[in-house]
């Protein structure tokens, strides 16, 4: 899958902790008013903030993937999509080869309603592809992320660095930006595809962190 590499002079982690317990994000759900579609100048229009967030630079909600409410701990046992054990999943599996998600298990639209949902592993491409968009790490409110700048119509998108939920502790908040796609990694379907960022790399991936279908993620949602 396509990467960026980006040359940076000082890198400072400001405002969060690696391993935080008990740390959901903004846990009021923002609502479709509040959320603007900005356009890119690509396939889909992207949100200005995560799902759940309140403001650009907020964490939002995480979600276990195909699942559209959040909950106090994320494994195998709690999946909606899990008989408890990662060889048996119910949905969206070997079995049913279903490879995308439907809306009806999709947490932006469930959450956001009208038009919005998750990204496509494709549209993330899109986004991080140099030719259209230059991502510029940058610390915005205190938080360190991406700004991400359409080199097709100026406008900008930020993406705050998140970390991820697994069991009840929130991990990697200070070093990696995980958000899911919409899409199943069909060579393992345990597993879907993500967006994942540090200050040096952007990259769509299956997961270089744990990308088990049943971990909090962020999500952002499109239209």
């Amino acid at each position: 899958m396509k990467k960026i590499f980006l040359m940076m002079f000082a890198v400072m982690f400001l405002g969060t902790n690696g391993y935080a317990k008990g740390a959901t994000g903004d846990e009021k759900a923002n609502s479709a008013d509040e959320v603007e579609a900005v356009d890119m100048g690509l396939s889909v229009k992207w949100a200005n903030m995560n799902v759940g967030a309140k403001k650009a630079s907020g964490f939002g909600t995480y979600f276990a993937w195909g699942e559209t409410k959040p909950k106090d701990y994320y494994s195998w046992k709690t999946y909606a999509w899990s008989r408890g054990d990662t060889q048996f999943l119910t949905k969206y599996s070997t079995t049913d080869r279903k490879g995308q998600l439907a809306l009806v298990d999709d947490a932006a639209r469930a959450n956001l309603g009208g038009d919005w949902r998750m990204p496509t592993v494709d549209e993330y491409e899109e986004l991080i592809n140099p030719n259209n968009c230059k991502w510029e790490w940058i610390t915005q409110d205190g938080i360190n992320g991406y700004k991400v700048t359409s080199k097709k119509t100026g406008k900008s998108i930020f993406f705050p660095i998140t970390g991820f939920r697994f069991y009840d502790h929130v991990q990697f908040r200070a070093i990696n930006g995980i958000y899911w796609t919409s899409t199943v990694y069909s060579a393992n379907p345990n597993k879907a595809w993500c967006l994942e960022f540090d200050f040096s790399n952007v990259e769509v991936h299956y997961g270089n962190l744990s990308s088990n279908r049943f971990s909090g993620r962020c999500i952002r949602a499109v239209q």
